[in-house]
């Protein structure tokens, strides 16, 4: 086996594919039947493409939170530095406090926190554009997506990662938007992209911002 292949995943699909993880992993998707011979000499023939993909990954790879005092974190854009204290509950101004009793299991309250202060203003910005565009949905759904930021379900529901908490709000406000318009563009049709475009003019600096970036939007 080649030595840039990881992992090799066989499935009823008709043709090779590469696929470089968000750990700058190879992973190979080759159909049942095709030899281990045949999978080296296609992935030694993109050698130069796939050592390209994983320096870009490697490049952009977001490191481990550690939960240290100073530490920073992203809220609504904007950068915190982590700081411990003897407050009760998770507070935000100049920097994001956090109780020192919370120290132990932070990821976890962190989480928490992020999720509650997306659902209110998700909830917010949903209720905004649903008016102004009279566009009606059935409800309202959280998800931990770290890469499927939004959706649109067949019965009107919306769905919105809270990562998005962490973007800038005309990001979030984008993909809010993004789902709304697929209650009555169920594709992505030029159709949809007109509606979407005369609601949000810049939302094509929005997208680009979400592909560049929306690796940073982790704990």
């Amino acid at each position: 086996m080649s030595d840039l292949i990881d992992k090799i995943v066989r499935s009823k699909r008709r043709t090779l594919a590469l696929v470089i993880t968000k750990e700058a992993a190879l992973e190979v998707r080759a159909p049942l039947n095709i030899s281990l011979e045949r999978i080296r000499k296609f992935v030694d023939k993109k050698r130069s493409w796939i050592e390209k993909k994983k320096d870009i990954v490697n490049k952009s790879r977001v490191l481990p939170k550690r939960f240290i005092d100073g530490e920073e974190f992203v809220f609504e854009g904007n950068l915190y530095k982590l700081q411990s204290s003897d407050c009760e509950d998770i507070e935000i101004s100049n920097v994001l406090h956090l109780p020192k009793k919370f120290l132990p299991q932070a990821k976890r309250h962190l989480t928490f926190w992020y999720k509650d202060k997306a659902l209110g203003k998700i909830i917010e910005r949903i209720n905004y554009y649903a008016a102004i565009t009279q566009l009606q949905y059935n409800g309202v759904k959280i998800t931990n997506a770290e890469r499927s930021w939004g959706s649109c379900s067949t019965k009107g529901s919306i769905n919105i990662s809270w990562r998005l908490i962490m973007a800038p709000p005309s990001i979030l406000d984008y993909v809010i938007v993004h789902e709304l318009v697929h209650l009555v563009e169920r594709n992505h049709s030029k159709s949809f992209w007109d509606r979407l475009q005369k609601i949000l003019p810049d939302y094509k600096e929005n997208e680009s911002w979400l592909k560049k970036n929306g690796n940073t939007l982790v704990l």
